[in-house]
């Protein structure tokens, strides 16, 4: 597998939307980052998705990924369809979140691709119905993310799902933080469990943490 040094050499600081912290919990920041994902016009949201695609897509086959992890959007977050399809035609496998039965937990299992979910009743999710991965088997998950900080630390929707989940991926497994760069704020207050991402993908493509000096 390629190494990731490799790669993060041509990355880029991400650019901050708001640098300056503004007196709200995490609640009113999501609140925040919601409003400004609904409010993006539909082509716009159709860019954002294909660049999505685009730059997945080169990671995955940079670093000879097998499997693949993705989220099927709730709301307003980045469409995946494009890059689920995009890497199925390169016969990558696919994985996606499900949640337990008690909806205290997740796993990633496998699946077709996004025609082969399934709605999970009484909420807005879609679900895959294939066989649980092992965590240690994701080379790269795409991870939806409301807001996320210059650190990389990302803010969801409050249910701890990914905060939980993503500690337990094998050492050099790459995470991808997909949210606008609108959205991209000094939110606070970051606490110890909120993950930082190896990189993320706003509208102007793929940009990881500075490199060291």
């Amino acid at each position: 597998m390629v190494a990731l040094d490799t790669l993060r050499a041509a990355w880029q600081p991400l650019p901050v939307a708001h640098a300056g912290a503004t007196p709200l919990d995490k609640a009113a920041w999501r609140a925040l980052a919601e409003a400004i994902l609904r409010a993006r016009p539909a082509p716009a949201r159709r860019a954002h998705a294909t660049r999505l695609a685009a730059e997945v897509v080169a990671l995955a086959t940079a670093l000879q990924a097998r499997r693949v992890g993705l989220y099927s959007p709730i709301g307003a977050e980045v469409e995946t369809r494009d890059l689920a399809n995009a890497l199925l035609a390169q016969g990558i496998q696919l994985a996606y979140p499900r949640m337990h039965p008690d909806g205290q937990g997740m796993d990633f299992a496998d699946s077709a691709g996004p025609n082969a979910l399934a709605p999970r009743p009484r909420t807005r999710l879609l679900e895959p119905t294939g066989p649980v991965v092992d965590p240690t088997d994701l080379d790269l998950v795409v991870v939806p993310a409301l807001a996320l900080r210059p650190d990389l630390r990302r803010l969801g929707r409050g249910g701890g799902h990914f905060d939980r989940y993503l500690p337990k991926l094998r050492p050099g497994a790459v995470t991808v933080g997909c949210a606008a760069a609108a959205c991209v704020l000094d939110w606070t207050p970051a606490e110890p469990h909120d993950v930082a991402l190896t990189c993320a993908v706003p509208e102007a493509g793929l940009y990881g943490p500075a490199r060291p000096r």
